[in-house]
């Protein structure tokens, strides 16, 4: 497959678990990781089947009710149910005590288990990775992650991805590892600087990636793919992928 027929990917992004088959036809056939923010958004994401959008399962760490309605038992129906968990982690606005409990029940549930987990650090990148450290797992995706030159290196040791979008600096986007890249919009949040207008609008960091790699677009639109390629046959998923994303990343 060249690089002109991959569509965009974008694997970390929010959308509506109502969205309806016209508004996704309208993503312009993108691939995208839909993280929700709730066990009760992901019930009802679990019940889609889409071709181009993989659900994932999210508790997101800001939120204190959300944090407290992780069970054992929910968490491994989701993995029977979702090919990606997130969003997850953690965040320095609450208290960080339940955070780690909530996700150290996760990671325990999911070691071993043929998932990508897209986590969360704002404010808590070096909690997030003690707990990595901890409990490890091959499908981890550090989202948006602003950590320093050595929390980088310490997370790509540890066999950590990184989904990267337009709002992050070419100082911190040049310290990650190529072999470790993936494209997020993070959408809706921070429009400005992402410049994403919709799910999968990864337009404009791809245009940025290509000048800081000094390679052509199409060139980073392979990246991405050979890495998640890469990611999904070492995390076990690549069997549980949608067979239309099973089918481009045969080609890696």
């Amino acid at each position: 497959m060249s690089p002109s027929d991959l569509p965009p990917l974008d694997c970390h992004a929010h959308v509506a678990p109502d969205v309806t088959g016209p508004q996704i036809a309208a993503l312009n056939g993108a691939v995208i990781f839909a993280m929700t923010r709730s066990p009760a958004e992901a019930g009802f994401a679990a019940r889609r089947n889409d071709a181009t959008v993989l659900w994932g399962y999210g508790a997101h760490p800001a939120v204190p009710s959300v944090v407290s309605a992780i069970t054992k038992d929910g968490i491994r129906r989701a993995a029977a149910q979702h090919i990606v968990i997130g969003e997850i982690g953690l965040d320095r606005k609450t208290a960080l005590a339940p955070q780690l409990t909530a996700l150290d029940l996760i990671l325990d549930v999911c070691t071993n288990q043929p998932l990508l987990l897209s986590l969360h650090s704002t404010g808590r990148t070096t909690e997030l990775l003690d707990t990595l450290t901890r409990r490890p797992h091959n499908g981890a995706i550090l989202h948006w992650f602003n950590g320093t030159r050595e929390q980088i290196d310490r997370a790509a040791a540890q066999g950590c991805y990184f989904s990267v979008n337009a709002a992050m600096s070419d100082e911190r986007l040049a310290w990650i590892p190529r072999d470790r890249l993936l494209p997020e919009t993070d959408f809706p949040s921070s429009r400005r600087t992402t410049r994403a207008r919709i799910p999968g609008d990864i337009t404009f960091l791809e245009q940025r990636m290509a000048a800081l790699l000094n390679k052509p677009v199409s060139a980073v639109r392979e990246m991405w793919y050979s890495n998640l390629a890469t990611l999904t046959r070492r995390a076990g998923v690549t069997p549980r992928l949608p067979p239309a994303l099973r089918r481009l990343l045969a080609d890696f």
